[in-house]
């Protein structure tokens, strides 16, 4: 999450004379019309306010998987719920997909579309039913508001937030603090994320959340990882 491009739009952004030069072959046509089945027959198993995961196979996508510690399989995140339209996922994000940069709210199947990504995943936290309900009123009302994307990723402001912030503070409001997840620290780091990309500073201490702090820890287990083109 720590780069200029940080939980970004997708490869469809790219000008369109790119995106021509690299147009799926038959075969890749092949299995994103089969992982677009498994997405379908996954949806027996969502819940209200699971953690939904998702990759790109591209170079930004993988430096945002290396900011997590253990389990680097994931570059974004969101929460999804069943809504009037069906299931949909409230995520926070920037860039070419997502201009205004304010909360996000897609269906499932655009969050998840292997045209774009190439893997997801789907965790499951210990909530009860209040907990699930005032978490699904949290991401709402900053869907509602329009609350801004965190570019300088600040876990002490609540103003604005990236992906992971967004799920971690929801957590912990919403179970009135029964349910604080990890965090990262780094120590004399220079950042060269977007909040900070034209100016030389030294963050003595620099405390983040990583998409696996989301998923590795006692509250949360897992329910589905889906690698859409290795499966």
């Amino acid at each position: 999450m720590l780069v200029a491009s940080a939980c970004r739009g997708p490869v469809s952004a790219r000008p369109a004379a790119e995106q021509a030069a690299s147009s799926p072959a038959p075969d890749s046509i092949e299995m994103i019309r089969k992982a677009r089945l498994v997405i379908d027959s996954i949806k027996t198993q969502l819940q209200d306010g699971d953690l939904v995961t998702r990759s790109d196979n591209d170079y930004e996508s993988r430096i945002l998987q290396n900011f997590s510690n253990a389990d680097k399989s994931y570059s974004h995140s969101g929460l999804v719920f069943r809504e009037a339209e069906g299931w949909v996922v409230y995520h926070a994000m920037t860039g070419a997909e997502n201009p205004a940069g304010t909360c996000r709210r897609d269906l499932v199947d655009s969050f998840a579309d292997p045209a774009q990504k190439n893997a997801l995943g789907i965790f499951r936290y210990q909530l009860q039913s209040e907990e699930i309900n005032r978490l699904h009123e949290y991401v709402q009302e900053i869907y509602k508001k329009k609350i801004p994307f965190d570019v300088t990723f600040n876990l002490q402001k609540d103003d604005s937030l990236y992906c992971s912030e967004m799920i971690w503070k929801g957590l912990r409001q919403s179970t009135r603090g029964r349910v604080i997840l990890p965090t990262n620290l780094l120590y004399n780091f220079r950042p060269k994320i977007m909040g900070y990309k034209y100016n030389q500073v030294l963050l003595k201490k620099f405390e983040y959340v990583s998409i696996d702090n989301l998923f590795l820890n006692p509250y949360c287990r897992e329910i589905r990882r889906i690698d859409y083109f290795h499966d």
